[in-house]
C-alpha cells in the first residue's frame, strides 16, 4: 500500500451560520475525508466557536466523534448532560449520543474532530468495496 501525506492548515476556512440549529456563527475546516484516508475513518476536522458559540445539540446515526479541545473553555452536553471543557480534554460523542457544545469563555473556543465509522456502516463500506473488487 503506498503512503500518503495529507497536510492541511486552517488558512481560507469557512464561516458556518446556525450550525446544527444554533443560532450564530462558528468556523470550520475539513482536513480530510473517507477518500483521503484508509481504514474506518470518516472525516478530520478542525471547528471553533465565538465566545457565547454554540455548536446546537444534534445525533450521528452512522459516525461517532473525538472532540480534542485544543483551546478555549466551554460546555459540552451529552444525552442532556453538561460537563465543563477546557483546552487538553478529550470527548467521546459515541454512535447515537446527542450532543452539543457552548462556548462559556470569553476566548475563541476550537477543537479537533476525528469522526469514525460506527459499526453498521463500516458493514455498509465494507460490503460496496468488495462488491467493487469482484466487479473489477
Amino acid at each position: 500500500m503506498a503512503e500518503h501525506l495529507v497536510i492541511a492548515d486552517l488558512d481560507e476556512t469557512s464561516v458556518v451560520h446556525g450550525v446544527h440549529g444554533a443560532d450564530g456563527a462558528s468556523e470550520w475546516k475539513c482536513f480530510a475525508r473517507r477518500d483521503n484516508l484508509f481504514g474506518r475513518w470518516e472525516a478530520v476536522e478542525w471547528a471553533a466557536l465565538p465566545p457565547g458559540g454554540i455548536s446546537g445539540a444534534h445525533v450521528h446515526t452512522r459516525t461517532e466523534e473525538l472532540y480534542f479541545i485544543i483551546s478555549g473553555t466551554g460546555v459540552m452536553l451529552l444525552d442532556g448532560q453538561e460537563h465543563p471543557v477546557e483546552a487538553g480534554h478529550v470527548i467521546l460523542n459515541g454512535l447515537g449520543t446527542r450532543h452539543g457544545l457552548r462556548n462559556t469563555g470569553d476566548d475563541r473556543l476550537e477543537w479537533l474532530v476525528i469522526e469514525v465509522v460506527g459499526p453498521p456502516m463500516a458493514a455498509v463500506y465494507a460490503h460496496h468495496q468488495q462488491q467493487i473488487d469482484v466487479r473489477g
